[in-house]
């Protein structure tokens, strides 16, 4: 055999060893060792826009994790953000895929609906949600969200600060958090010394025309108007309000931080005011990271909050798991335990900001900042 049969020799081996080591890289999976997650998400209906931000922060934290051979079967169910959608899913998460832990997007009154479900069943609930009322739904339920009565008090205070002293609320009345935030705001900005002259709910499942409101808004002349409401629902009555020769100030909640609202509202945005929470693709190095991935590969979806979070969550039940020694698929009733018993009273940074769980496993407190739509986006107020 001559040298360059020889080398062609070689060659051939090392190509066949290399296309056998990259096969395997791309198809093995460690799948006796894979944790099965369920995922019950608004994915059709008026909160569809936050379900879809909740999935695509799952796959890039799926595709992250990849890198490190750590690998999540994520069980997606629909929950409509309605209470009778979500109760069937959770029933099939919980009766036929046996996951062990679901993370919910938001959607408080689907999730206070199904809360009671996961805790009978011993499964480890994470929704992504706003209503106190889950901060004492049980010992398995782990709210991730901050109470919207936090962001509450400090927008009346914003607001009454700018002048602003016969305000109009319009709110989403579908969503108990929306309605108990409502509500609120009723209470403490009369307390500040001011008059609710407008408050006006509606159902954001069935209403996408505000005019019938927004002429009654109008009569009353009140200075401002506060939104808490879904983005998608606020955008349409932004420009329907500007449609109406309506010029009044407008302040919004930190759900209003959404693609949904920019595309209904479109120009008519510009100057709108909401409370937020820390998290910006013009944050941490760490958030600027996420942003520029989430970017590339959903092309037009604006990164929120919510998302982040649970990309977050995938990255923690790593942690969990790790320190536990839980190795899966299945995960015995002792190991639940020590995953609750490890999520009660952590702390942890993430890309989304300062996730910390009290004494009952649930994300109460945030710091907040204002932002202010310009030039189409949401910019800081100093």
């Amino acid at each position: 055999m001559s040298m360059n049969q020889k080398k062609i020799g070689i060659w051939i081996v090392v190509l066949l060893l290399t296309g056998a080591g990259a096969y395997w890289l791309a198809t093995a999976t460690p799948e006796q060792g894979d944790i099965k997650i369920g995922a019950l998400l608004p994915l059709t209906g008026s909160l569809a826009g936050y379900g879809e931000d909740v999935q695509n922060g799952i796959l890039l934290a799926q595709d992250k994790l990849s890198e490190r051979f750590v690998h999540f079967d994520i069980v997606y169910e629909d929950s409509g953000g309605d209470a009778k959608t979500a109760a069937s899913g959770a029933r099939k998460l919980i009766d036929i895929d046996n996951v062990p832990a679901v993370i919910a997007g938001p959607g408080s009154t689907a999730n206070l609906a199904v809360a009671p479900l996961f805790e009978g069943s011993k499964t480890l609930f994470f929704p992504i949600s706003n209503t106190p009322k889950l901060n004492s739904a049980g010992e398995y339920i782990f709210k991730l969200l901050h109470d919207v009565d936090f962001e509450i008090k400090p927008t009346v205070d914003f607001m009454y600060a700018k002048g602003i002293r016969r305000a109009g609320v319009l709110y989403d009345s579908a969503s108990d958090s929306n309605t108990a935030g409502a509500k609120l705001f009723q209470t403490e900005f009369v307390k500040a010394g001011g008059e609710v002259v407008f408050f006006e709910g509606f159902d954001s499942k069935t209403i996408n025309d505000f005019r019938t409101q927004l002429t009654t808004l109008k009569s009353v002349k009140p200075d401002a108007l506060y939104f808490i409401t879904v983005g998608k629902s606020a955008g349409v009555a932004v420009r329907q309000m500007r449609e109406l020769g309506l010029t009044l100030p407008l302040f919004g909640w930190s759900g209003l931080n959404d693609g949904e609202f920019f595309a209904g509202a479109g120009a008519h945005a510009e100057g709108l005011t909401i409370i937020d929470q820390p998290f910006s693709c013009l944050g941490t190095a760490e958030a600027r990271e996420y942003c520029a991935l989430y970017a590339a590969r959903f092309e037009g979806r604006v990164p929120q909050v919510f998302g982040a979070v649970a990309y977050d969550l995938l990255f923690l039940f790593v942690d969990a798991f790790e320190t536990n020694g839980i190795e899966g698929p299945e995960i015995e009733k002792e190991e639940k335990e020590k995953l609750v018993a490890y999520f009660t009273g952590k702390a942890y940074k993430g890309i989304s900001g300062d996730l910390r769980f009290d004494a009952d496993g649930n994300i109460r407190d945030k710091n907040f900042v204002f932002r202010v739509v310009k030039d189409g986006k949401f910019v800081e107020i100093q």
